[in-house]
């Protein structure tokens, strides 16, 4: 009678597998980017995001609006965490870091600019 603990540790492994198997994140994402400067003034910038899942490996654009977005560099997913680079023309880079939760994604931003100071910021983006 061996046979019964099997086919229940088969069919709670077969119920629990979709829990472990990441969020498919490709798709149109839109939201805002808050920031505080260094004089403690806060500034919202909004923020938009294309993004194409295969596998691990995350591409696709993200910027102010569709038509200024930069290409993503460096992205991947792991469980419900994402992670991407944005390089800007003047040689600038935001290191995004986001949390999956449903169809929204929130996270961290950090910008490091052509002089290597560097500024944090929020983000928040929802699905379209």
């Amino acid at each position: 009678m061996r046979v019964l603990p099997s086919i229940t540790a088969g069919i709670l492994l077969a119920l629990t597998a979709p829990a472990f198997a990441a969020a498919d994140v490709s798709g149109k994402w839109s939201g805002s980017m808050d920031m505080k400067s260094p004089d403690g003034n806060a500034n919202s910038t909004p923020v938009y995001a294309e993004l194409k899942q295969d596998g691990t490996a995350i591409t696709g654009t993200a910027g102010a609006t569709g038509h200024e977005a930069l290409p993503l560099e460096k992205g991947t997913i792991a469980g419900d965490q994402i992670t991407f680079e944005v390089r800007i023309p003047d040689g600038g880079a935001y290191s995004v870091r986001l949390t999956i939760a449903g169809s929204q994604m929130k996270g961290e931003v950090t910008f490091t600019g052509p002089g290597g100071g560097k500024q944090t910021a929020g983000i928040t983006l929802t699905r379209n």
